[in-house]
Protein backbone atom coordinates (compact mmCIF):
# COMPACT_ATOMS: atom_id res chain seq x y z
CA UNK A 1 0.00 0.00 0.00
CA UNK A 2 2.87 2.36 0.80
CA UNK A 3 4.53 1.69 -2.59
CA UNK A 4 1.22 2.18 -4.39
CA UNK A 5 -0.50 4.97 -2.43
CA UNK A 6 2.15 6.59 -0.26
CA UNK A 7 3.08 6.83 3.45
CA UNK A 8 -0.41 7.82 4.80
CA UNK A 9 -2.11 4.88 3.17
CA UNK A 10 0.65 2.63 4.56
CA UNK A 11 0.03 3.84 8.14
CA UNK A 12 -3.72 3.24 7.81
CA UNK A 13 -3.01 -0.21 6.44
CA UNK A 14 -0.67 -0.86 9.41
CA UNK A 15 -3.37 0.27 11.86
CA UNK A 16 -5.95 -1.93 10.16
CA UNK A 17 -3.65 -4.94 10.21
CA UNK A 18 -2.90 -4.32 13.93
CA UNK A 19 -6.63 -4.18 14.74
CA UNK A 20 -7.20 -7.36 12.79
CA UNK A 21 -4.37 -9.07 14.68
CA UNK A 22 -5.80 -7.92 18.05
CA UNK A 23 -9.22 -9.18 17.06
CA UNK A 24 -7.77 -12.57 16.27
CA UNK A 25 -5.83 -12.63 19.58
CA UNK A 26 -9.02 -11.94 21.52
CA UNK A 27 -10.10 -15.51 20.65
CA UNK A 28 -6.96 -16.90 22.33
CA UNK A 29 -7.30 -17.74 26.09
CA UNK A 30 -7.90 -15.88 28.18
CA UNK A 31 -10.67 -14.91 25.77
CA UNK A 32 -11.64 -11.28 25.55
CA UNK A 33 -8.46 -9.82 26.93
CA UNK A 34 -4.81 -9.53 25.88
CA UNK A 35 -2.15 -10.80 28.03
CA UNK A 36 0.89 -8.59 28.63
CA UNK A 37 2.90 -10.73 26.27
CA UNK A 38 0.31 -10.22 23.53
CA UNK A 39 0.25 -6.50 24.15
CA UNK A 40 4.03 -6.40 23.89
CA UNK A 41 3.96 -8.46 20.67
CA UNK A 42 1.25 -6.25 19.19
CA UNK A 43 3.22 -3.16 20.06
CA UNK A 44 6.38 -4.59 18.54
CA UNK A 45 4.38 -5.58 15.45
CA UNK A 46 2.96 -2.07 15.16
CA UNK A 47 6.36 -0.40 15.57
CA UNK A 48 8.08 -2.78 13.19
CA UNK A 49 5.38 -2.41 10.59
CA UNK A 50 5.41 1.39 10.99
CA UNK A 51 9.19 1.36 10.52
CA UNK A 52 8.77 -0.76 7.44
CA UNK A 53 6.24 1.77 6.15
CA UNK A 54 8.82 4.52 6.73
CA UNK A 55 11.48 2.55 4.84
CA UNK A 56 9.09 1.91 2.00
CA UNK A 57 8.13 5.65 1.96
CA UNK A 58 11.81 6.56 1.70
CA UNK A 59 12.27 3.99 -1.04
CA UNK A 60 9.25 5.31 -2.90
CA UNK A 61 10.56 8.88 -2.63
CA UNK A 62 13.99 7.71 -3.76
CA UNK A 63 12.43 5.97 -6.75
CA UNK A 64 10.43 9.07 -7.66
CA UNK A 65 13.54 11.27 -7.21
CA UNK A 66 15.46 8.83 -9.41
CA UNK A 67 12.79 9.11 -12.09
CA UNK A 68 12.92 12.91 -11.89
CA UNK A 69 16.73 12.86 -11.99
CA UNK A 70 16.67 10.51 -14.95
CA UNK A 71 14.22 12.77 -16.77
CA UNK A 72 16.39 15.80 -15.94
CA UNK A 73 19.44 13.91 -17.16
CA UNK A 74 17.71 13.02 -20.40
CA UNK A 75 16.62 16.63 -20.87
CA UNK A 76 20.13 17.85 -20.03
CA UNK A 77 21.65 15.38 -22.47
CA UNK A 78 19.20 16.50 -25.14
CA UNK A 79 20.01 20.17 -24.43
CA UNK A 80 23.72 19.40 -24.50
CA UNK A 81 23.35 17.54 -27.78
CA UNK A 82 21.35 20.46 -29.19
CA UNK A 83 23.94 22.96 -28.02
CA UNK A 84 26.74 20.79 -29.38
CA UNK A 85 24.95 20.44 -32.70
CA UNK A 86 24.34 24.17 -32.80
CA UNK A 87 27.96 24.97 -32.01
CA UNK A 88 29.13 22.40 -34.55
CA UNK A 89 26.83 23.98 -37.13
CA UNK A 90 28.13 27.44 -36.27
CA UNK A 91 31.73 26.32 -36.53
CA UNK A 92 31.01 24.50 -39.77
CA UNK A 93 29.03 27.35 -41.34
CA UNK A 94 31.28 30.19 -40.18
CA UNK A 95 33.49 31.74 -42.83
CA UNK A 96 35.94 32.72 -40.10
CA UNK A 97 38.90 30.52 -39.29
CA UNK A 98 38.41 29.55 -35.63
CA UNK A 99 41.42 27.84 -34.06
CA UNK A 100 42.44 26.75 -30.58
CA UNK A 101 46.10 26.84 -29.57
CA UNK A 102 47.92 25.49 -26.58
CA UNK A 103 49.91 27.87 -24.43
CA UNK A 104 52.96 27.30 -26.61
CA UNK A 105 51.02 28.66 -29.60
CA UNK A 106 50.66 25.30 -31.37
CA UNK A 107 47.51 24.32 -33.26
CA UNK A 108 45.18 21.89 -31.47
CA UNK A 109 41.86 22.58 -33.20
CA UNK A 110 40.54 24.26 -36.36
CA UNK A 111 36.86 24.63 -37.23
CA UNK A 112 35.44 23.03 -40.35
CA UNK A 113 34.65 26.45 -41.80
CA UNK A 114 38.18 27.54 -41.00
CA UNK A 115 39.60 24.50 -42.80
CA UNK A 116 37.57 25.43 -45.89
CA UNK A 117 38.69 29.05 -45.76
CA UNK A 118 42.31 28.05 -45.22
CA UNK A 119 42.03 25.34 -47.91
CA UNK A 120 43.14 22.63 -45.45
CA UNK A 121 42.46 19.11 -46.75
CA UNK A 122 43.88 17.26 -43.69
CA UNK A 123 44.08 19.06 -40.35
CA UNK A 124 46.29 16.30 -38.93
CA UNK A 125 49.03 17.48 -41.33
CA UNK A 126 49.25 20.84 -39.55
CA UNK A 127 48.09 19.92 -36.05
CA UNK A 128 50.77 20.81 -33.54
CA UNK A 129 52.47 23.33 -35.86
CA UNK A 130 53.45 26.72 -34.38
CA UNK A 131 50.60 29.06 -35.33
CA UNK A 132 52.75 32.24 -35.72
CA UNK A 133 54.79 30.49 -38.44
CA UNK A 134 51.78 30.68 -40.78
CA UNK A 135 52.14 34.49 -40.93
CA UNK A 136 54.54 36.47 -43.09
CA UNK A 137 56.50 39.64 -42.46
CA UNK A 138 54.95 42.00 -39.95
CA UNK A 139 52.10 39.50 -39.41
CA UNK A 140 54.51 36.96 -37.90
CA UNK A 141 55.67 39.50 -35.30
CA UNK A 142 52.06 40.49 -34.49
CA UNK A 143 50.97 36.82 -34.14
CA UNK A 144 53.84 35.95 -31.78
CA UNK A 145 53.07 39.01 -29.65
CA UNK A 146 49.35 38.08 -29.53
CA UNK A 147 50.17 34.55 -28.31
CA UNK A 148 52.46 35.94 -25.62
CA UNK A 149 49.74 38.37 -24.53
CA UNK A 150 47.12 35.58 -24.35
CA UNK A 151 49.45 33.52 -22.12
CA UNK A 152 49.49 36.51 -19.79
CA UNK A 153 45.70 36.86 -19.89
CA UNK A 154 45.39 39.69 -22.45
CA UNK A 155 43.36 39.82 -25.64
CA UNK A 156 44.74 41.34 -28.84
CA UNK A 157 43.91 41.88 -32.52
CA UNK A 158 45.90 42.65 -35.65
CA UNK A 159 45.74 42.64 -39.47
CA UNK A 160 48.20 40.38 -41.25
CA UNK A 161 48.96 38.57 -44.48
CA UNK A 162 49.04 34.76 -44.68
CA UNK A 163 48.65 32.30 -47.52
CA UNK A 164 46.25 29.36 -47.47
CA UNK A 165 47.56 25.80 -47.59
CA UNK A 166 47.08 25.96 -51.38
CA UNK A 167 49.29 29.05 -51.59
CA UNK A 168 46.54 31.65 -52.15
CA UNK A 169 47.58 34.97 -50.56
CA UNK A 170 45.00 36.43 -48.17
CA UNK A 171 44.64 39.34 -45.78
CA UNK A 172 43.16 38.52 -42.35
CA UNK A 173 41.75 40.42 -39.38
CA UNK A 174 42.69 38.34 -36.34
CA UNK A 175 41.34 38.40 -32.74
CA UNK A 176 43.30 36.43 -30.13
CA UNK A 177 42.09 35.84 -26.52
CA UNK A 178 42.89 33.48 -23.63
CA UNK A 179 40.61 30.54 -22.71
CA UNK A 180 40.58 30.31 -18.87
CA UNK A 181 40.46 27.01 -16.96
CA UNK A 182 38.71 26.13 -13.65
CA UNK A 183 41.34 28.09 -11.76
CA UNK A 184 40.71 31.20 -13.85
CA UNK A 185 44.14 31.09 -15.44
CA UNK A 186 44.69 30.78 -19.23
CA UNK A 187 44.71 27.09 -20.23
CA UNK A 188 44.33 27.52 -23.98
CA UNK A 189 44.24 30.29 -26.60
CA UNK A 190 41.41 31.14 -29.00
CA UNK A 191 42.14 32.71 -32.39
CA UNK A 192 39.44 33.95 -34.81
CA UNK A 193 40.70 35.04 -38.25
CA UNK A 194 38.41 36.77 -40.76
CA UNK A 195 39.29 36.97 -44.47
CA UNK A 196 39.31 40.69 -45.40
CA UNK A 197 41.06 40.34 -48.75
CA UNK A 198 38.26 42.00 -50.81
CA UNK A 199 38.06 44.87 -48.33
CA UNK A 200 41.82 45.24 -48.28
CA UNK A 201 41.95 45.20 -52.09
CA UNK A 202 39.21 47.82 -52.26
CA UNK A 203 41.16 49.93 -49.76
CA UNK A 204 44.31 49.51 -51.84
CA UNK A 205 42.33 50.42 -54.96
CA UNK A 206 40.98 53.47 -53.16
CA UNK A 207 44.48 54.40 -52.04
CA UNK A 208 45.72 54.03 -55.64
CA UNK A 209 42.88 56.26 -56.82
CA UNK A 210 43.68 58.85 -54.16
CA UNK A 211 47.37 58.81 -55.13
CA UNK A 212 46.41 59.05 -58.79
CA UNK A 213 44.11 61.98 -58.08
CA UNK A 214 46.68 63.76 -55.94
CA UNK A 215 49.48 63.29 -58.47
CA UNK A 216 47.36 64.06 -61.54
CA UNK A 217 48.13 67.21 -63.51
CA UNK A 218 44.42 67.54 -64.35
CA UNK A 219 41.88 69.45 -62.27
CA UNK A 220 40.07 66.86 -60.09
CA UNK A 221 37.31 68.04 -57.77
CA UNK A 222 34.15 66.86 -56.01
CA UNK A 223 31.07 68.66 -54.74
CA UNK A 224 27.88 67.79 -52.86
CA UNK A 225 24.51 67.64 -54.60
CA UNK A 226 23.79 71.21 -53.45
CA UNK A 227 26.99 72.36 -55.19
CA UNK A 228 29.23 72.83 -52.14
CA UNK A 229 32.82 71.82 -52.92
CA UNK A 230 34.50 69.33 -50.56
CA UNK A 231 37.58 68.11 -52.48
CA UNK A 232 40.17 69.51 -54.90
CA UNK A 233 43.58 68.07 -55.74
CA UNK A 234 46.73 70.20 -55.82
CA UNK A 235 46.61 70.65 -59.60
CA UNK A 236 43.07 72.00 -59.31
CA UNK A 237 44.09 74.49 -56.63
CA UNK A 238 47.05 75.68 -58.71
CA UNK A 239 44.98 76.07 -61.85
CA UNK A 240 42.52 78.52 -60.30
CA UNK A 241 44.78 80.11 -57.65
CA UNK A 242 43.37 78.46 -54.50
CA UNK A 243 46.59 77.15 -52.92
CA UNK A 244 46.03 77.03 -49.16
CA UNK A 245 42.46 78.40 -49.39
CA UNK A 246 39.39 76.99 -47.61
CA UNK A 247 37.49 75.39 -50.49
CA UNK A 248 34.51 74.31 -48.37
CA UNK A 249 33.07 77.85 -48.60
CA UNK A 250 32.94 77.61 -52.41
CA UNK A 251 30.23 76.31 -54.73
CA UNK A 252 30.47 74.99 -58.29
CA UNK A 253 29.18 78.25 -59.77
CA UNK A 254 32.06 80.21 -58.18
CA UNK A 255 34.54 78.65 -60.61
CA UNK A 256 32.90 80.06 -63.76
CA UNK A 257 32.15 83.46 -65.25
CA UNK A 258 28.41 84.27 -65.05
CA UNK A 259 27.51 83.07 -68.55
CA UNK A 260 29.30 79.73 -68.11
CA UNK A 261 27.87 79.32 -64.57
CA UNK A 262 24.39 79.62 -66.08
CA UNK A 263 25.30 76.92 -68.62
CA UNK A 264 26.50 74.62 -65.84
CA UNK A 265 23.33 75.11 -63.78
CA UNK A 266 20.90 74.95 -66.69
CA UNK A 267 22.49 72.35 -68.97
CA UNK A 268 25.49 70.54 -67.52
CA UNK A 269 24.21 69.29 -64.14
CA UNK A 270 20.76 68.24 -65.48
CA UNK A 271 22.58 66.32 -68.24
CA UNK A 272 24.69 64.55 -65.60
CA UNK A 273 21.56 63.49 -63.73
CA UNK A 274 19.92 62.35 -66.98
CA UNK A 275 22.88 60.80 -68.84
CA UNK A 276 25.37 60.15 -66.00
CA UNK A 277 28.01 62.24 -67.82
CA UNK A 278 28.70 65.55 -69.54
CA UNK A 279 31.81 66.80 -71.32
CA UNK A 280 32.51 69.99 -73.20
CA UNK A 281 34.55 73.21 -73.39
CA UNK A 282 33.94 75.91 -70.76
CA UNK A 283 36.00 78.54 -68.98
CA UNK A 284 37.26 78.64 -65.40
CA UNK A 285 37.82 81.90 -63.57
CA UNK A 286 41.17 82.40 -61.81
CA UNK A 287 40.35 83.52 -58.28
CA UNK A 288 43.39 85.83 -58.01
CA UNK A 289 44.01 87.32 -61.46
CA UNK A 290 40.53 86.96 -62.90
CA UNK A 291 41.95 85.24 -66.01
CA UNK A 292 39.44 83.17 -67.97
CA UNK A 293 40.98 79.76 -68.49
CA UNK A 294 39.67 77.57 -71.36
CA UNK A 295 39.15 74.01 -70.09
CA UNK A 296 37.67 70.69 -71.18
CA UNK A 297 35.10 70.22 -68.40
CA UNK A 298 34.02 66.61 -67.73
CA UNK A 299 31.42 65.87 -65.01
CA UNK A 300 30.05 62.59 -63.61
CA UNK A 301 27.83 61.67 -60.62
CA UNK A 302 29.24 60.41 -57.31
CA UNK A 303 26.91 57.68 -55.97
CA UNK A 304 26.54 55.42 -52.93
CA UNK A 305 26.39 51.59 -53.19
CA UNK A 306 22.62 51.80 -53.82
CA UNK A 307 23.08 54.14 -56.76
CA UNK A 308 21.82 57.27 -55.00
CA UNK A 309 23.57 60.45 -56.15
CA UNK A 310 25.68 61.98 -53.39
CA UNK A 311 27.35 64.69 -55.46
CA UNK A 312 29.34 65.46 -58.58
CA UNK A 313 32.92 64.76 -59.62
CA UNK A 314 34.95 66.40 -62.34
CA UNK A 315 38.17 65.71 -64.22
CA UNK A 316 38.97 68.95 -66.04
CA UNK A 317 41.87 69.58 -68.40
CA UNK A 318 43.60 72.92 -68.94
CA UNK A 319 43.08 73.82 -72.62
CA UNK A 320 45.25 76.94 -72.75
CA UNK A 321 48.14 75.21 -74.50
CA UNK A 322 45.80 73.58 -76.97
CA UNK A 323 44.05 76.87 -77.66
CA UNK A 324 47.38 78.60 -78.20
CA UNK A 325 48.42 75.79 -80.52
CA UNK A 326 45.14 76.13 -82.42
CA UNK A 327 45.64 79.90 -82.71
CA UNK A 328 49.22 79.37 -83.87
CA UNK A 329 48.02 76.78 -86.37
CA UNK A 330 45.40 79.13 -87.75
CA UNK A 331 47.96 81.91 -88.02
CA UNK A 332 50.47 79.53 -89.59
CA UNK A 333 47.90 78.29 -92.07
CA UNK A 334 47.07 81.87 -92.99
CA UNK A 335 50.73 82.73 -93.33
CA UNK A 336 51.35 79.58 -95.36
CA UNK A 337 48.46 80.41 -97.65
CA UNK A 338 49.90 83.88 -98.12
CA UNK A 339 53.36 82.48 -98.84
CA UNK A 340 52.01 79.93 -101.26
CA UNK A 341 50.13 82.63 -103.11
CA UNK A 342 53.39 84.58 -103.39
CA UNK A 343 55.25 81.49 -104.60
CA UNK A 344 52.56 80.75 -107.14
CA UNK A 345 52.78 84.35 -108.34
CA UNK A 346 56.53 83.93 -108.72
CA UNK A 347 56.01 80.65 -110.57
CA UNK A 348 53.52 82.32 -112.87
CA UNK A 349 55.90 85.21 -113.53
CA UNK A 350 58.89 82.88 -114.11
CA UNK A 351 56.87 80.69 -116.46
CA UNK A 352 55.52 83.67 -118.38
CA UNK A 353 58.92 85.33 -118.78
CA UNK A 354 60.66 82.05 -119.66
CA UNK A 355 58.17 81.24 -122.39
CA UNK A 356 58.17 84.80 -123.68
CA UNK A 357 61.95 84.83 -124.14
CA UNK A 358 62.30 81.24 -125.38
CA UNK A 359 63.42 80.54 -128.93
CA UNK A 360 62.16 76.97 -128.99
CA UNK A 361 59.99 74.66 -126.88
CA UNK A 362 62.83 72.38 -125.74
CA UNK A 363 64.98 75.16 -124.34
CA UNK A 364 61.92 76.74 -122.76
CA UNK A 365 61.11 73.44 -121.02
CA UNK A 366 64.67 73.01 -119.76
CA UNK A 367 64.96 76.58 -118.51
CA UNK A 368 61.58 76.49 -116.82
CA UNK A 369 62.35 73.17 -115.10
CA UNK A 370 65.71 74.43 -113.81
CA UNK A 371 64.16 77.63 -112.48
CA UNK A 372 61.35 75.74 -110.76
CA UNK A 373 63.97 73.48 -109.13
CA UNK A 374 65.74 76.59 -107.84
CA UNK A 375 62.43 77.88 -106.54
CA UNK A 376 61.87 74.51 -104.84
CA UNK A 377 65.28 74.83 -103.17
CA UNK A 378 64.23 78.12 -101.63
CA UNK A 379 60.94 76.71 -100.41
CA UNK A 380 62.75 73.71 -98.86
CA UNK A 381 64.93 76.03 -96.80
CA UNK A 382 61.94 78.15 -95.82
CA UNK A 383 59.88 75.11 -94.87
CA UNK A 384 62.65 74.00 -92.50
CA UNK A 385 62.23 77.31 -90.67
CA UNK A 386 58.41 77.25 -90.80
CA UNK A 387 58.47 79.99 -93.50
CA UNK A 388 59.65 82.54 -90.95
CA UNK A 389 63.12 83.01 -92.47
CA UNK A 390 65.82 81.33 -94.54
CA UNK A 391 69.48 80.97 -93.62
CA UNK A 392 71.48 82.65 -96.39
CA UNK A 393 74.37 80.17 -96.33
CA UNK A 394 72.04 77.17 -96.46
CA UNK A 395 70.10 78.79 -99.28
CA UNK A 396 73.28 79.46 -101.25
CA UNK A 397 74.62 75.93 -100.69
CA UNK A 398 71.37 74.34 -101.87
CA UNK A 399 71.17 76.61 -104.89
CA UNK A 400 74.82 76.38 -106.02
CA UNK A 401 75.81 72.80 -105.14
CA UNK A 402 74.55 71.36 -108.48
CA UNK A 403 76.78 73.80 -110.44
CA UNK A 404 80.21 73.21 -108.89
CA UNK A 405 82.27 72.03 -105.93
CA UNK A 406 81.54 74.13 -102.88
CA UNK A 407 84.69 75.31 -101.15
CA UNK A 408 86.89 74.94 -104.25
CA UNK A 409 85.14 76.18 -107.41
CA UNK A 410 82.47 78.06 -105.48
CA UNK A 411 83.52 79.81 -102.26
CA UNK A 412 80.95 81.19 -99.79
CA UNK A 413 81.93 83.76 -97.19
CA UNK A 414 79.83 85.82 -94.81
CA UNK A 415 78.25 85.96 -91.36
CA UNK A 416 75.08 84.19 -90.29
CA UNK A 417 72.11 85.96 -91.82
CA UNK A 418 68.45 84.92 -91.76
CA UNK A 419 66.67 86.39 -94.78
CA UNK A 420 63.10 87.55 -95.03
CA UNK A 421 60.97 84.82 -96.68
CA UNK A 422 60.08 86.85 -99.76
CA UNK A 423 63.65 87.96 -100.50
CA UNK A 424 64.91 84.37 -100.00
CA UNK A 425 62.77 83.17 -102.93
CA UNK A 426 64.04 86.00 -105.20
CA UNK A 427 67.66 85.42 -104.18
CA UNK A 428 67.42 81.65 -104.83
CA UNK A 429 66.21 82.31 -108.37
CA UNK A 430 68.91 84.95 -108.89
CA UNK A 431 71.69 82.63 -107.68
CA UNK A 432 70.40 79.95 -110.01
CA UNK A 433 70.55 82.33 -112.96
CA UNK A 434 74.05 83.54 -112.02
CA UNK A 435 75.34 79.96 -111.63
CA UNK A 436 73.69 78.87 -114.90
CA UNK A 437 75.28 81.77 -116.81
CA UNK A 438 78.64 81.03 -115.18
CA UNK A 439 78.37 77.39 -116.22
CA UNK A 440 77.51 78.34 -119.80
CA UNK A 441 79.71 81.34 -120.44
CA UNK A 442 81.67 82.31 -117.31
CA UNK A 443 84.00 81.05 -114.62
CA UNK A 444 82.32 77.64 -114.24
CA UNK A 445 82.52 76.85 -117.97
CA UNK A 446 86.21 75.81 -117.82
CA UNK A 447 88.42 73.86 -115.42
CA UNK A 448 90.13 76.78 -113.68
CA UNK A 449 87.48 79.39 -113.02
CA UNK A 450 86.11 80.14 -109.56
CA UNK A 451 83.21 82.03 -108.04
CA UNK A 452 83.25 83.99 -104.78
CA UNK A 453 79.88 84.74 -103.14
CA UNK A 454 80.33 87.12 -100.21
CA UNK A 455 77.94 89.05 -98.00
CA UNK A 456 78.12 91.29 -94.99
CA UNK A 457 76.05 93.47 -92.71
CA UNK A 458 77.54 96.77 -91.60
CA UNK A 459 76.66 100.29 -90.53
CA UNK A 460 74.57 101.53 -87.64
CA UNK A 461 70.83 101.72 -87.12
CA UNK A 462 68.83 103.00 -88.90
CA UNK A 463 71.28 103.14 -91.82
CA UNK A 464 72.72 99.61 -91.49
CA UNK A 465 73.24 97.94 -94.85
CA UNK A 466 73.14 94.42 -96.21
CA UNK A 467 75.61 93.82 -99.06
CA UNK A 468 76.02 90.77 -101.28
CA UNK A 469 78.53 90.30 -104.10
CA UNK A 470 79.01 87.61 -106.80
CA UNK A 471 82.51 87.71 -108.32
CA UNK A 472 83.81 85.38 -111.03
CA UNK A 473 87.56 84.77 -111.66
CA UNK A 474 89.57 82.70 -114.13
CA UNK A 475 86.89 82.14 -116.67
CA UNK A 476 86.86 82.99 -120.41
CA UNK A 477 87.06 86.67 -121.39
CA UNK A 478 83.78 88.43 -120.64
CA UNK A 479 82.02 90.98 -122.79
CA UNK A 480 78.73 92.69 -122.24
CA UNK A 481 75.92 91.00 -124.20
CA UNK A 482 74.12 92.90 -126.91
CA UNK A 483 70.72 91.75 -125.61
CA UNK A 484 69.49 91.34 -122.05
CA UNK A 485 67.66 88.05 -121.52
CA UNK A 486 65.19 87.04 -118.86
CA UNK A 487 67.97 85.86 -116.56
CA UNK A 488 69.62 89.26 -116.39
CA UNK A 489 66.26 90.92 -115.97
CA UNK A 490 65.35 88.49 -113.16
CA UNK A 491 68.63 89.05 -111.40
CA UNK A 492 68.52 92.83 -111.32
CA UNK A 493 64.88 93.85 -111.40
CA UNK A 494 63.43 91.20 -109.08
CA UNK A 495 66.16 91.65 -106.48
CA UNK A 496 65.77 95.41 -106.55
CA UNK A 497 62.04 94.93 -106.11
CA UNK A 498 62.18 92.37 -103.32
CA UNK A 499 65.16 93.79 -101.43
CA UNK A 500 64.10 97.40 -101.90
CA UNK A 501 67.71 98.36 -102.72
CA UNK A 502 70.12 98.45 -105.67
CA UNK A 503 71.29 95.57 -107.85
CA UNK A 504 73.82 95.91 -110.67
CA UNK A 505 75.74 93.57 -112.98
CA UNK A 506 79.21 94.44 -114.35
CA UNK A 507 80.92 92.55 -117.19
CA UNK A 508 84.53 93.04 -116.15
CA UNK A 509 87.47 91.56 -118.14
CA UNK A 510 88.40 89.31 -115.19
CA UNK A 511 84.86 88.02 -114.85
CA UNK A 512 81.27 88.96 -114.19
CA UNK A 513 80.48 90.81 -110.99
CA UNK A 514 77.05 91.23 -109.43
CA UNK A 515 76.47 93.48 -106.40
CA UNK A 516 73.36 93.88 -104.25
CA UNK A 517 72.84 96.50 -101.55
CA UNK A 518 69.73 96.98 -99.39
CA UNK A 519 68.63 98.20 -96.00
CA UNK A 520 69.47 95.57 -93.44
CA UNK A 521 65.95 95.46 -91.98
CA UNK A 522 64.43 94.97 -95.45
CA UNK A 523 66.64 91.97 -96.15
CA UNK A 524 67.19 90.14 -92.84
CA UNK A 525 65.31 89.16 -89.71
CA UNK A 526 68.47 88.04 -87.89
CA UNK A 527 72.16 88.61 -88.38
CA UNK A 528 75.36 87.76 -86.60
CA UNK A 529 77.31 90.49 -84.77
CA UNK A 530 75.02 93.18 -86.06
Amino acid sequence: MTLLLGGGAGLWATLLSTLCAGYVLLDVPPVGILSPTQWAASAIYAVTTSGLVGVVVALRQALRASDVAREDLVRAAADAAEREGFLAGVLSSSTDCITVLDLDGKLTFMSEGGQRVMEVSDFNAISGCPWPDFWAGRGHVEAAAAVQGAREGRSASFVGRASTMQGSPRWWHVAVSPIPGQDGKPHRILSVSRDITPLRESEEERDRFVRLAENSTDFIGMAHVDGRVFYMNDAARRLVGLEGADITVLAIADFFPPEDAATVAGEVLPAVVRDSHWSGELRFRHFVTGELIPVLYSVFPVTDPDGNTLGYGTVTRDFRSRKRAEDDMRMMNGELAHRLKNVLAVVQSVALQTLRNATDLQSASQNLSARLVALGTATDVLTGASWRSADLRALAEHSLAPHGDLGTRIVLEGPTVALQPQVAVALALALHELATNAAKYGALSNETGRVHLTWQVDGTVPHAKFRLAWQEHGGPPVSEPTRRGFGSTLIERSLRSYFGGTAATEFLPDGLRFALEARRDDAAVFWENA
